[in-house]
């Protein structure tokens, strides 16, 4: 009986092991981003006096007002898609797409941008080690835009507020790991003061609220970036120890049907 307790154990050892063995963790990852708006309404909930570019990565909306100096539809443009092979696991995060809106003087008499949706889509592959395409991973961005009322002194700039600033992450699972990524951005931030009021005045919950704000007759972008993480996993000594450890359980537990 012990010979045949012990042979199973370390077929059960050389099982764990041989698995481990074969899961390499990957610490450079190829990457290729990209995004598209996939929704957009205006103040009157539809798409009237909205136009997307064909590719889906530029958003124009409303009337030029009679005093635009430009004459031109206000949009936001995506830049993208951006790749490259540098993205390090636990490492710093990579510059990715961008993201900037063209702000110019619109007609009040017409519907402005009031809701967009981005989906955001990169593909991974493993660098090193070497590795096969994984499927592509998506994430979305959702926001509300505000045109505040140009004589408007304690806000004389336009709103962006994100719908839900967490929502730009997401897992996979590759070779026995999980991996976590997350697109950062720099030019998002906490809306205070007078800015923070008037979502509330407009939305009428009292909470934070994080955005972007946009001149007037002028261009402000929000870059992203890209970074990615490894979960933590059980180390192979514990693994081994937890597969013996179940297998006397179910010889005890065999035994005691036997007596």
């Amino acid at each position: 009986m012990k010979k045949k307790l012990s042979a199973t154990c370390l077929a059960v050892a050389f099982i764990f092991s041989a698995t481990f063995a074969s899961a390499a963790l990957v610490t450079q990852w190829s990457y290729v981003n990209d995004a598209v708006f996939i929704d957009w309404s205006n103040e009157d909930a539809n798409q009237d006096y909205m136009a997307l570019s064909p590719d889906g990565r530029k958003l124009s909306w409303g009337v030029p007002s009679v005093f635009s100096k430009t004459g031109l539809q206000s949009y936001l443009v995506i830049d993208g898609p951006v790749g490259g092979n540098d993205l390090m696991t636990s490492g710093s995060a990579v510059e990715v797409v961008s993201i900037t809106h063209f702000n110019y003087l619109m007609s009040s008499s017409f519907p402005n941008l009031a809701y967009g949706k981005v989906e955001a889509n990169v593909e991974f592959t493993p660098y090193i080690p070497a590795g096969q395409p994984l499927p592509v991973e998506k994430t979305f961005l959702e926001f509300l835009f505000f045109e505040t009322p140009n004589s408007n002194v304690a806000t004389p700039m336009d709103i962006f507020v994100l719908t839900d600033p967490g929502a730009t992450s997401g897992a996979f699972d590759y070779d026995g790991y999980t991996y976590n990524f997350s697109f950062l951005s720099d030019g998002f931030g906490l809306l205070t003061g007078a800015y923070h009021d008037y979502i509330v005045s407009q939305l009428g919950v009292d909470t934070d609220y994080y955005g972007w704000l946009a001149n007037e007759d002028g261009s402000t972008s929000a870059q992203f970036y890209l970074g990615i993480s490894v979960a933590p996993v059980p180390e192979p000594a514990t693994m081994l120890l937890l597969g013996a450890g179940l297998l006397g359980l179910g010889l005890a537990a065999r035994r005691n049907r036997k007596n």
